[in-house]
């Protein structure tokens, strides 16, 4: 075995030591860390939604940073609600939508540095962290008014609300109009390149709680 290698080796060994024990915590006073202000899948459930709170910190920093832009070819359709429609109360409602039909760029081979950014990523076990997110993600945003109510981060084309959450969704808008807006970005590594969004639709979707 050449000193060569030995020495790569212990290199690599460091790396990976010190990117388990240096795994920098997503910030408590980011909206990711509180589920009352971003709702977020159980990435680290088995055959779950792969997406989590450190994805999120990237589409929120987007959207808050005002990085955000109208591009009906780009963004979600939603399938349900339909325009205006009276959801029931009793029972969560499953929203959902499809993705864009617009072409999007081609995405960029992964660099040294995703795979740095990748193995950074790594936590010990007890943490809970998930894998860095790569794909498409959507923040569904419910106002009404100039109040957000609810947003919901995922990478699926659907989403149930708990009971919990439903009942303090359906609680909030009463017997007011609100209006359903969904943002889209894709991501490589936890990062979101650029071009990649996010993107959302010009007018959004209004539903109404029945009585």
């Amino acid at each position: 075995m050449s000193r060569r290698y030995v020495l790569g080796l212990f290199v690599w060994v460091s790396v990976f030591s010190t990117a388990c024990h240096d795994h920098t915590e997503v910030p408590a006073a980011s909206p990711c860390a509180d589920r009352q202000q971003v709702s977020l899948p159980e990435c680290a459930v088995a055959g779950g939604d792969a997406f989590s709170d450190e994805a999120c910190i990237a589409l929120d920093d987007a959207i808050r940073g005002s990085r955000a832009a109208v591009n009906d070819a780009r963004s979600p359709s939603i399938t349900a609600p339909t325009e205006m429609q009276a959801v029931a109360r009793a029972t969560p409602f499953t929203f959902a939508w499809t993705a864009p039909v617009a072409m999007v760029p081609a995405r960029r081979p992964m660099t040294v540095g995703d795979e740095l950014l990748r193995w950074t990523s790594l936590v010990p076990e007890a943490q809970a962290h998930c894998d860095p997110f790569t794909g498409r993600a959507y923040e569904l945003r419910v106002k009404v008014g100039a109040n957000v109510l609810l947003r919901r981060q995922q990478s699926a084309l659907s989403w149930t609300p708990s009971a919990a959450e439903w009942t303090y969704l359906t609680g909030a808008i009463g017997a007011q109009t609100a209006e359903l807006t969904i943002y889209t970005a894709t991501y490589v590594a936890n990062q979101i390149s650029t071009g990649a969004g996010p993107f959302y639709p010009m007018t959004a979707r209004r539903f109404t709680v029945a009585p």
